[in-house]
């Protein structure tokens, strides 16, 4: 049978770093401030950033890390992870041992961000817990540190918003969003942004589009080489707009949103060698709990136009191959 997990106010109480009383007070306090409980009671002064960050670490069984202890921070090593996805989450990465990247992070809840990991880097992630104060000291205190590399993704560095949106049009993204998918002006910022995803995707040879909303962002991620790699956040309020561009694109009904969609995109595209190439998407687009997630395909030309000779298959095993499939029926396995 599971041992049930221990709330955290009776673990901070059993430490002994805060009192009953103060426990029953934030939790009065923690419906109208729609905070954690730990984030009350260190507003109140009750306990420190260290003392939660202990508690929670015990809560879910995680290691505890001490980045005031010098042989914790001899065990960092940032050129384990590219710098961006460093100070963007404040995660530290301690070492890899088995096969598994050994992680400091601040908040034992945040699954999503541990899955991001695992896709970005390839391996398995195993966290321990420190404070998000000691993580932001560390970090100030190393400077610039080291970037790891990324292959195609280190390339794509800045964030798709500011190149695609400027800080005036951002401003009313949110008052022009539905009339904006719906112009002919190439300047839209709905459509730039669109228009910007689906191009990079192409020159990055990336396979599949994914826009997946979440419950404060939307998340972009593009399927490279047969990895899933997070490009970027977009904001939540900027969801509906992305989506219906996108659905309108691929010629589906944007006002259906309870219901599976197929549709598909042809457009000419710049690809990685300068050329122009029209090329197809399929698109489809499915409800999910935070709002419609939406896959874009991307079929190339050129890779349907490979050809059986350009397969490996040696002259002899060639004829053979093209004599059994040419059969009018049986199967060849």
């Amino acid at each position: 049978m599971a041992r049930s997990r221990k709330k955290l106010g009776e673990i901070l109480v059993a430490e002994g770093f805060a009192t009953q009383e103060q426990v029953d007070q934030a939790l009065k306090m923690q419906s109208g401030a729609r905070k954690r409980i730990g984030e009350v009671m260190i507003d109140n002064g009750d306990v420190t950033e260290e003392q939660v960050a202990r508690s929670l670490a015990r809560q879910f069984r995680m290691k505890y890390a001490d980045l005031t202890k010098g042989e914790v921070q001899e065990r960092v090593d940032l050129s384990l992870l590219p710098r961006d996805l460093i100070d963007k989450h404040k995660v530290l990465p301690i070492g890899k041992q088995n096969g598994r990247l050994h992680l400091i992070v601040h908040d034992p809840k945040d699954l999503e961000l541990l899955d991001m990991l695992r896709f970005r880097v390839g391996v398995d992630v195993e966290p321990a817990l420190a404070s998000r104060r000691q993580i932001m000291d560390f970090l100030d205190s190393s400077g610039g540190g080291a970037e790891a590399g990324g292959g195609a993704m280190d390339e794509m560095k800045e964030t798709l918003i500011s190149e695609s949106i400027d800080k005036s049009i951002d401003k009313s993204v949110d008052r022009s969003i539905d009339s904006s998918i719906d112009r002919a002006a190439s300047d839209a910022p709905i459509i730039k942004l669109c228009e910007r995803i689906i191009k990079e995707a192409v020159r990055n040879r990336a396979s599949d589009i994914h826009i997946e909303p979440m419950a404060d962002r939307v998340r972009l991620r593009y399927r490279i080489d047969g990895v899933c790699v997070e490009r970027d956040n977009l904001p939540k309020r900027m969801q509906n707009g992305v989506l219906a561009r996108m659905k309108l694109m691929a010629g589906v009904n944007i006002a259906e949103k309870r219901v599976p969609q197929d549709g598909r995109i042809k457009m000419p595209v710049t690809n990685d060698k300068g050329e122009e190439q029209v090329i197809d998407f399929r698109v489809s687009s499915c409800p999910a709990y935070h709002g419609e997630s939406i896959v874009l395909r991307i079929l190339r030309p050129d890779s349907v136009r490979i050809g059986l000779p350009n397969l490996g298959f040696e002259p002899d095993n060639l004829d053979i191959f093209n004599r059994i499939i040419r059969r009018p029926n049986g199967i060849f396995l």
